[in-house]
């Protein structure tokens, strides 16, 4: 079988990113805002840390479970350096 990797764009799409904050029905506050701001930005760049902040690696799982789900895809067509936060997510059986 053929796999179409995900562009690594959708995983840091903005407003996904925010949806999944919502999703884990976290409170709008300046706190959470910079929060998501700063992931977003990490992503961005390149320069996100999987076990950092387990708030935004949760919100990242979030995303990456959304967008796996949305294109009946599997983890192989997510970005590589993504990857950790779903096998370390599983792994710790921490956002089940």
């Amino acid at each position: 079988m053929q796999h179409k990797r995900i562009p690594y764009a959708e995983f840091y799409d903005y407003d996904r990113l925010e949806k999944a904050a919502h999703d884990l029905h976290w409170e709008e506050t300046e706190e959470n805002e910079i929060l998501l701001i700063n992931l977003h930005n990490q992503l961005v760049w390149h320069l996100y840390r999987f076990d950092k902040d387990p708030r935004a690696d949760a919100i990242l799982y979030a995303v990456i479970e959304a967008i796996l789900g949305e294109k009946a895809a599997d983890i192989t067509d997510v970005p590589w350096e993504l990857r950790c936060v779903w096998e370390g997510g599983k792994k710790a059986n921490v956002f089940e």
